[in-house]
C-alpha cells in the first residue's frame, strides 16, 4: 500500500507540472491580432480597440457603394463604357443615357451642332431605302436610327445630307465607347426621350453640357421626297419639315 501511495503521489506531481506549464499566460501580440493602428490614424471612422493595449486599434472604413452596372436615362457613359450617376474623376464621359429597354439602349452625345443643318440640299429625292411615314404615330415606331444613317450615307446621289454627315463624322473621344458608331437617331428614338427630358438634362447638366433644348432637333425618318420628321424631346411632338429648312439642330446619338 505505501508503494502505491507513492507511486500515485508521483504521478499527481507530474500531472501538475504539466498543467501549471499549459496554463503559463503568454502575452498578446495587438500587431498580430490586426491592430495596426492608433486611435488618430482612425480619426473620423469607427475602430476597434485591442483589449490587451486600448492604445492600439482596428480602423473601420465605410464600405463604399457599388459601381452601378445597369444602365438607366440620365447616368453619364464613359469611353471605357461603363455607366454611373456621378461624375467620375479620370474618366472621359462621352453620353447621356437616354433610353434603355431590354437590350435595346442608346445614349445621347454631350453636344450639339453649333448651327442649324438641312437635311438635304438640293431639297427633293425620295430615298428608295427609307421608309416614308405618313403618319407620326407610324414614325414613333421608328427605331432604326443606325441602318437609316448608313442608308443615307451610303445613297447614291449628287445630293448632301448635312445632317446625317454631321452625325456619320461625330467622333468626340479617339478610341474605346464613343469613338465611332454614331447616328442621327430615327424619330421613335426622339421621341421617347421626352420621357425622360428631365433625367438627361440632369446627366448634361453634372457635366456642363449642352442641355437638350425645347426646340425641333432633325431625325432620319423620311415623310416624302420633300420632307423629313422633326421631334421635340421636350415634349415628343413631331412634326414634318421641309428637307431644305434651315432652321432645325441635329442631336446625335450611339446605341452601347
Amino acid at each position: 500500500m505505501r508503494k502505491l501511495n507513492k507511486l500515485l503521489a508521483g504521478v499527481s506531481v507530474a500531472v501538475l507540472a504539466s498543467f501549471q506549464a499549459q496554463a503559463t499566460c503568454v502575452p498578446a501580440d495587438c500587431n498580430a491580432m490586426g491592430y495596426t493602428k492608433s486611435t488618430s490614424d482612425c480619426e473620423g471612422t469607427d475602430m476597434i480597440k485591442c483589449p490587451f493595449d486600448t492604445n492600439q486599434v482596428w480602423c473601420i472604413e465605410p464600405e463604399k457603394p457599388a459601381e452601378p452596372t445597369e444602365a438607366s436615362p440620365g447616368m453619364i457613359l464613359y469611353s471605357d463604357g461603363t455607366v454611373s450617376n456621378d461624375v467620375v474623376s479620370g474618366k472621359t464621359a462621352v453620353g447621356i443615357v437616354a433610353y434603355v429597354a431590354g437590350a435595346t439602349r442608346f445614349a445621347v452625345a454631350l453636344e450639339e451642332s453649333s448651327s442649324t443643318l438641312r437635311w438635304s440640299t438640293p431639297s427633293y429625292e425620295d430615298l428608295s431605302c427609307l421608309t416614308n411615314y405618313s403618319s407620326t404615330a407610324e414614325a414613333q415606331t421608328d427605331f432604326n436610327g443606325a441602318s437609316n444613317t448608313s442608308c443615307i450615307i451610303n445613297y447614291n446621289s449628287s445630293n448632301s445630307y448635312p445632317a446625317t454627315e454631321y452625325c456619320n463624322t461625330y467622333k468626340p473621344v479617339s478610341s474605346g465607347t464613343g469613338s465611332s458608331g454614331w447616328y442621327l437617331p430615327a424619330a421613335g428614338e426622339l421621341y421617347v426621350m421626352h420621357f425622360s427630358y428631365g433625367a438627361i438634362n440632369l446627366g448634361l447638366q453634372k457635366l456642363s453640357k449642352t442641355q437638350l433644348s425645347n426646340n425641333w432637333y432633325w431625325s432620319s425618318s423620311e415623310s416624302g421626297g420633300n420632307g423629313a420628321l422633326v421631334v421635340r424631346p421636350s415634349d415628343g411632338d413631331m412634326s414634318d419639315y421641309f428637307k431644305y429648312s434651315t432652321n432645325t439642330r441635329v442631336r446625335c446619338v450611339l446605341a452601347f
